[in-house]
């Protein structure tokens, strides 16, 4: 007991130095660093970064825009991972995401700063490039018979647990007023369809198509559901996490499949500046392959396409065992460097607390809750009927059914601190994001 005791208190100790979460670093500030840089030397660097922005020197261009995410998302993580009861219960990704959401909504970002942070996310394509790395670098980070197996089964889990959700969302509707199938229509298929860019928008269009009604009208009903299903599920994966650390029998702690057969486990990464390099190249290039296949088979988003062939050729073992390595030190290199960066640029830009605020009342956000536990909770329970760990199940086949694409996969997986789930999170977000544009699309023309 005593050497338990004694272990806890060393790890403790250990992320307080890491975090500057422990007393003995808020009371020695010059031992507090924030991304390498000691604090003093970090909050001049943030000086500077809220000087340029309120003079407008933040310039629609790759530097300003990098420059701004990382001091702040790392700032943001930072106060995630040292705060008290923040970081038990929530931790610094999820810090990121709403501290930056609430910095936009209360308009304390300058109109040319958020212009050219929206640019550089969304139109510029950085987390399309930062998404591209987790992509490669997490699946041929798995053991491909592990992949092949879990992927088999992780569909109908998805999909059993959606189910569940949708239903859920009918009653909810009754008591909002919307009725069973407005209930299903403006609040359960939104929340699932994979999106707003994907999913939501789309629908609308669907919808509007169907309704004979201004797509912008329906839009706006949707999507409240869209981003506070989203933020909800982000919360649960920084709660599950705690879970994880208390009821560890329930948890593979980001390995998703526990059917008692042996895993290959891969061997530890030693990256070198040509092997990253490398590693970017291929990154490229199976983005690009995703790209041309969406051009001709446009049905089928470009990250779903990019999926399927890395795991084609990490199931075929085509690719020789350093190409792959280096695939997987770029995805790591990309995980450590840049996601504070990716979780800030998601809440200034995609996050709209003001749309939520708008439309939200007791019951509404109850409602939200409630589905994404609900669906959470079912993919949990057939998770490990099927052979996977209960948690790793929630959040790979539940929670990731209820957030805002990839860029939404990533919040709630940082969150919760399991990353390596990101392959099988990237094809239940998009496998089921087009089923639901599917049932929405035949339920308007029943029911609308």
């Amino acid at each position: 007991m005593e050497m338990e005791e004694r272990r806890n208190r060393k790890e403790q100790s250990e992320m307080g130095g890491k975090h500057g979460g422990s007393k003995r670093g808020f009371s020695n500030m010059r031992e507090f660093s924030i991304m390498g840089l000691p604090l003093p030397l970090y909050l001049a660097v943030l000086l500077l970064t809220a000087v340029c922005m309120a003079f407008g020197c933040i310039p629609n261009s790759l530097i300003p825009a990098f420059f701004v995410l990382m001091v702040v998302g790392e700032g943001l993580n930072a106060v995630g991972n040292s705060l008290p009861v923040v970081k038990t219960y929530l931790g610094g990704s999820v810090i990121c995401i709403l501290g930056a959401a609430v910095i936009e909504a209360a308009g304390l970002l300058p109109a040319q700063t958020f212009e050219t942070l929206d640019s550089f996310v969304n139109d510029d394509g950085f987390l399309v490039f930062y998404i591209a790395a987790l992509i490669t670098g997490s699946l041929f980070n798995i053991d491909r018979n592990l992949l092949l197996r879990a992927t088999v089964k992780l569909l109908p889990v998805a999909v059993c647990s959606l189910f569940v959700g949708i239903l859920l969302s009918g009653l909810f509707g009754v008591l909002l007023g919307e009725g069973f199938w407005g209930g299903i229509l403006y609040v359960g298929v939104p929340m699932t369809s994979g999106g707003m860019t994907a999913g939501t928008v789309p629908l609308s269009a669907i919808y509007s198509e169907a309704l004979g009604v201004d797509a912008g009208e329906v839009l706006t009903k949707m999507a409240p559901a869209t981003v506070l299903g989203n933020c909800v599920a982000i919360v649960f994966g920084a709660l599950l996490n705690n879970l994880g650390k208390s009821r560890p029998a329930l948890t593979g702690n980001g390995m998703l499949v526990n059917d008692g057969k042996p895993v290959r486990q891969m061997p530890p990464m030693k990256p070198t500046f040509a092997s990253l390099g490398t590693g970017m190249l291929i990154a490229f290039a199976f983005y690009q392959l995703g790209a041309l296949c969406n051009h001709f088979i446009s049905v089928i988003p470009t990250y779903a396409w990019m999926i399927i062939a890395v795991i084609i050729v990490k199931g075929s073992g085509v690719m020789s065992e350093t190409l792959e390595d280096a695939a997987r030190e770029w995805g790591q290199f990309a995980i450590k460097s840049w996601t504070a960066a990716a979780l800030t640029g998601i809440g200034f830009t995609l996050i709209d607390l003001n749309t939520i605020l708008a439309t939200l009342t007791p019951l509404y956000l109850a409602a939200v809750v409630l589905i994404v536990a609900a669906i959470s909770l079912t993919a949990a329970v057939l998770g490990k009927l099927v052979g996977f760990y209960p948690l790793e199940s929630a959040i790979a086949a539940g929670m990731c059914t209820t957030n805002m694409g990839g860029s939404g996969n990533v919040a709630v997986l940082s969150s919760a601190h399991r990353m390596e789930l990101l392959p099988f999170a990237q094809i239940v977000t998009r496998s089921c994001g087009a089923l639901m544009l599917t049932v929405g699309g035949i339920l308007v023309q029943m029911v609308g």
